[in-house]
């Protein structure tokens, strides 16, 4: 994968097919469908921690943020995800033969096509956020963050690696790199 930055866009160029699929997941690793609710909850966390005790002004809080704040919340993270599928359904194939030269290849895959996607700058926000939703769910749900996991790959042999976690590794690091290279380059 590269990262490629225009005065009108932004592109995810060279993604490989293993590349292509984490990001196409991305809208539906950040709607939380396929999570536990107490992990779907953890975009909206309560006003007050359970040990606050009730009265009618906590409630009255409780009341205005499940009724005015949630929702907006819940639209404006929809509104985000929509963004990111539109985006994605206008991804580009290219093939390699028609890279350039200069251009740096795969060389170790027998790959004929890449990705490329282009993102309007004015879409950055959503493209944040969505990263964003996804991985505190992903890490939510699966403990990624602080995971001593994460180092696997480099310690442990192919055969003694948990395959299924070792994907949702990749995609939750993949998630962090783009947002770090957003923040360093788009946002900042």
């Amino acid at each position: 994968m590269r990262f490629v930055l225009t005065d009108e866009f932004w592109a995810l160029d060279a993604l490989t097919p293993a590349e292509w699929h984490l990001v196409s997941e991305l809208p539906a690793a950040s709607d939380g469908e396929s999570f536990s609710p107490s992990t779907r909850e953890r975009l909206f966390p309560s006003l007050f921690s359970p040990e606050t005790l009730l009265n009618e002004d906590t409630q009255s809080h409780l009341e205005d943020w499940e009724e005015f704040v949630k929702p907006d919340l819940k639209d404006s993270f929809d509104d985000a995800r929509n963004q990111i599928v539109q985006d994605i359904a206008e991804v580009e194939t290219v093939d390699i033969e028609k890279m350039s030269e200069a251009e740096p290849t795969n060389t170790e895959e027998t790959i004929s096509q890449l990705k490329r996607l282009r993102v309007p700058l004015d879409h950055t926000e959503a493209w944040y956020s969505v990263l964003n939703q996804a991985r505190i769910m992903m890490n939510e749900e699966f403990d990624l963050a602080q995971s001593d996991d994460r180092q696997l790959p480099q310690s442990q042999s192919d055969e003694s690696i948990d395959q299924e976690r070792l994907v949702l590794l990749a995609q939750y690091e993949l998630y962090s790199v783009i947002q770090s290279i957003l923040v360093d380059n788009v946002m900042s």
